[in-house]
């Protein structure tokens, strides 16, 4: 039955799509049933009249099924995750029971303005909310669900006029927070965004009253400076309580969902962090590696679409794990010629170096970074294999191997396992993912190119990419051949900024008149001591 509803939803869509369309409708059937359900007995209390209570059971239903299929049909290309759906479920039940708080107003319309009543209600608590925690988008459709979620909460004998410019308010209200609160980059900036929706909740219902009769009791008997004072406080106020409210909330939902807002992603991008403070003091070649990489990978999500601050911080921490054995690792190695590894088998090498993925993993578990971090960290290697030990090794054994066969040995040797070269994965899951894993191995291999030219910089990163795909590296992460031809010029053009040459400035031909004499004066004072 979903895929059918899907094929009238996309028709002509590919096989992919159909798939993550019904997989959208089953999640959001389940959200809106039990949404719906829940609203239906937070708003049938307010009357024990049979024929009210169908009327809201049926305008809720007809409602949901109607927004439904709108976001069905206007998204299709992503598959909704059940935990968001939730999210946004709860935000908007949220909302209701807020509205419902100022349902008394319903039995003193005579004494309020039509005006006044809409300067009252909590439009942007499920706007703001889900588009902080899950983006504009899903934050206009918030907007858009408490506009015509709210309209039960209206008495069945309220003014087709009222209902018009609460539709109105509050959708354009919605709208204007969602689009402020998406692009917020501190949480005080949630409160800015509050206080712009009162002054937009005051000037659309100032214009609505100046159209129509009975609109704010500043403009009903004349123009009030002081009321229309009060008005426009009344509005500014709530809308403020309501973004505190959001702002007091997120920390607990990011915890309850585990999702983690724009704000978040920043404030672990801070150099203060104490994992990052730590791998600066215990690993500065890494440190410097992973602030490339940051570079790399910001620059390339930016090119193909994707989270560049959840790319940029993700590069940032991905090689944490190095912080428990900074010495084994090239770029903390000043001097190549006393490397640790020359005392040590290839086999242990290996295993010194894969582990600080592992290592990353436990650390990153440790400082309660994101899980999106630590997959990261997980995958940024994928299944490769440590390739410069497992030559050697392979090497060691063709040699062992001949002088067993020229008999001056009399034990043959065991064959390379493999597997211990290897690292474990899995491949990268998603874009940001890939993203940073082709930066890591494109920036390693920039480090072992002397004084590189621009050709030089291009073979290197085609040959990497190359080497990946034919693996099967980037199968799994969603990157299109499209996506990987913007990432590899997005990297060349990167690092060919990175890797500049400086302008040798030229020796003075002629010693300056000035400096003779101060040389002259010199050679004086030293004859006379």
């Amino acid at each position: 039955m979903f895929e059918m509803i899907s094929k009238l939803l996309h028709p002509g869509a590919d096989e992919e799509v159909l798939k993550r369309a019904s997989a959208n409708l089953r999640k959001m059937l389940l959200m809106a049933t039990l949404s719906v359900g829940v609203m239906y007995f937070m708003v049938a209390y307010t009357s024990m009249d049979m024929q009210v209570a169908m009327f809201r059971m049926a305008w809720l239903f007809f409602s949901a099924l109607g927004l439904i299929v709108f976001y069905l049909v206007t998204v299709k290309d992503q598959e909704l995750d059940l935990r968001r759906l939730l999210l946004c479920s709860l935000i908007i039940l949220a909302q209701m029971a807020l509205m419902m708080g100022w349902n008394s107003v319903q039995e003193h319309l005579a004494q309020f303005s039509r005006g006044q009543l809409l300067l009252v209600l909590p439009y942007i608590l499920a706007p703001s909310a889900a588009a902080v925690m899950v983006g504009r988008d899903l934050g206009i459709f918030m907007a858009l669900s408490g506009t015509f979620f709210g309209v039960v909460l209206f008495p069945l004998d309220c003014p087709v006029l009222i209902l018009a410019d609460y539709i109105v308010v509050s959708f354009l209200t919605g709208v204007v927070s969602a689009s402020l609160s998406s692009r917020v980059r501190k949480r005080e900036q949630i409160i800015y965004a509050g206080i712009a929706s009162g002054c937009v909740v005051f000037v659309t219902t100032l214009v609505l009253g100046l159209l129509r009769e009975n609109g704010l009791a500043s403009l009903r008997d004349g123009f009030d400076a002081s009321w229309l004072a009060i008005e426009f406080a009344m509005a500014v106020a709530v809308n403020f309580i309501v973004a505190v409210l959001v702002n007091g909330l997120m920390p607990i939902l990011e915890k309850i969902f585990n999702i983690s807002t724009h704000i978040t992603w920043l404030e672990w991008a801070d150099m203060n962090h104490p994992i990052l403070r730590k791998l600066q003091i215990a690993a500065p070649g890494t440190f410097h590696h992973s602030l490339y990489v940051q570079r790399l990978s910001e620059a390339a999500a930016e090119a193909i679409g994707a989270d560049v601050t959840r790319a940029g911080v993700c590069g940032l921490y991905h090689d944490i794990g190095k912080i428990n054995n900074p010495q084994y690792f090239a770029e903390n190695i000043a001097d190549q010629s006393m490397s640790p590894h020359i005392d040590l088998t290839p086999e242990a090498s290996a295993r010194i170096i894969t582990s600080h993925v592992p290592d990353g993993v436990e650390l990153a578990r440790e400082y309660k970074l994101n899980s999106r971090i630590i997959s990261v960290i997980r995958e940024h290697h994928g299944v490769t294999t440590a390739y410069f030990f497992y030559r050697k090794a392979l090497d060691r054994y063709e040699e062992e191997k001949q002088r067993f066969d020229e008999g001056q040995t009399d034990t043959c040797p065991d064959e390379v396992d493999k597997s211990i070269f290897t690292y474990k994965g899995p491949i990268p899951q998603t874009r940001e993912s890939g993203i940073v894993s082709m930066a890591d191995a494109v920036e390693s291999a920039t480090r072992s190119l002397q004084h590189p030219t621009e050709t030089d910089i291009r073979t290197m990163i085609d040959g990497i990419f190359r080497g990946r795909i034919l693996d099967g590296h980037l199968q799994d992460c969603d990157l299109t051949l499209g996506d990987i031809a913007k990432m590899k010029e997005s990297f060349f053009h990167t690092l060919r900024t990175m890797n500049h040459n400086r302008i040798a400035y030229p020796k003075p031909q002629k010693e300056d008149a000035t400096t003779a004499v101060v040389d002259k004066r010199r050679e004086e004072d030293a004859e006379k001591s």
